[in-house]
């Protein structure tokens, strides 16, 4: 069984993310590659597996995140350090994406 790396707590769940990996010379961002987020009930830490481990496998499969609550974006460098146009734009207007429900 799947246990914290911090406080030794048994996961239950995990759910599906994508995470974007960066190109050889961190110019763009290529196809995502789904991984398995396990977040631990007792510290909040995040855990990242391959989905088919067999630790992964004996979890139930949580909701995703879109549908358990809205996620607050915040920032924890200035804002001028935010290299994505796009991404800085939205914080200066203070929009967050589409929640998918």
């Amino acid at each position: 069984m799947a246990s914290c790396p911090h406080c030794q707590t048994n996961f239950e769940t995990y759910t599906i993310v994508g995470i974007l990996p960066a190109s050889e010379h961190l110019t763009h961002w290529l196809e995502p590659v789904p991984v398995a987020q396990l977040i631990c009930d007792m510290c909040g830490r995040y855990t990242f597996m391959h989905p088919d481990h067999p630790d992964v496998q004996r979890l139930h499969k949580g909701a995703p995140y879109e549908r358990v609550a809205e996620n607050v974006r915040t920032l924890n460098v200035p804002l001028t350090e935010v290299g994505d146009p796009e991404l800085r734009e939205q914080f200066e207007r203070g929009e967050s994406p589409d929640i998918v429900s």
